[in-house]
């Protein structure tokens, strides 16, 4: 996005360009000058506006974080470099159908955005990811190539910042035998694909189905990123 500022230039409103990824001539020290009455003034006008609005947002949360923190934020540079990429990148993500799992259509009792689930626990785990500003898919077909499983994610979604999509399964009756050994198998089935826990997956394992803490579900959500943050190459 371009930056810089408004100002007066020989009388005129003007807009001084110090930065346009276009142009590479264009610096600080090298300035454009454009008037804000001309045609490419009144395109760049609303640009540089949402610029400077964003740089302030980015000053204030630097603030805080100095006043609160006693190391400053990691920087993270696009592209981004990799020590170790992730499984399934966004690019997965955009082209996975939802609900590609053979369920019944009765099976699949509540809606949220587009979306269908089975149970209400997987839909307090989408609306936390929704809530997080993250674009999220149920049931999509996720495969390793030369596996012998199909995995079928109650909720995959795209970390675009990251380029990283992440999955996540909502275990709700630990409390019976039988579920929680198809869950362990289901695990398993995971890691031996090479998921990783907290790095490419998140599981939400549930004592009692009927209690689904939003606060927790977020912490784990936020884990995996920041693990997959420690990953990328400052």
């Amino acid at each position: 996005m371009p930056q810089g500022y408004f100002g007066m230039h020989r009388g005129f409103k003007a807009i001084y360009v110090t930065y346009d990824p276009m142009n590479k001539e264009i610096t600080k020290q090298h300035k454009r000058i454009i008037r804000i009455d001309s045609k490419i003034g009144k395109m760049m006008q609303p640009v540089i506006a949402e610029s400077m609005k964003l740089n302030g947002e980015l000053e204030l949360l630097t603030a805080y974080w100095n006043a609160t923190y006693c190391e400053k934020p990691r920087e993270i540079h696009y592209p981004l470099q990799k020590k170790r990429r992730p499984m399934f990148n966004s690019a997965y993500f955009n082209k996975a159908r939802s609900n590609a799992n053979n369920y019944r259509r009765e099976e699949l009792k509540i809606e949220y955005k587009g979306q269908w689930f089975r149970t209400k626990n997987e839909v307090s785990a989408a609306q936390v990811i929704d809530s997080m500003g993250y674009e999220f898919k149920s049931e999509i077909n996720v495969v390793v190539p030369g596996s012998e499983y199909d995995h079928y994610p109650d909720l995959s979604f795209d970390v675009k910042e990251l380029d990283v999509m992440l999955m996540s399964e909502i275990d709700g009756k630990l409390d019976k035998g039988n579920y929680r050994l198809k869950s362990m198998e289901r695990q398993y089935e995971y890691f031996e694909d090479g998921f990783r826990e907290f790095r490419d997956i998140v599981f939400m394992r549930l004592a009692d189905p009927s209690i689904f803490d939003p606060t927790l579900y977020r912490m784990l959500v936020e884990t995996a990123i920041e693990a997959n943050i420690d990953d990328i190459e400052m």
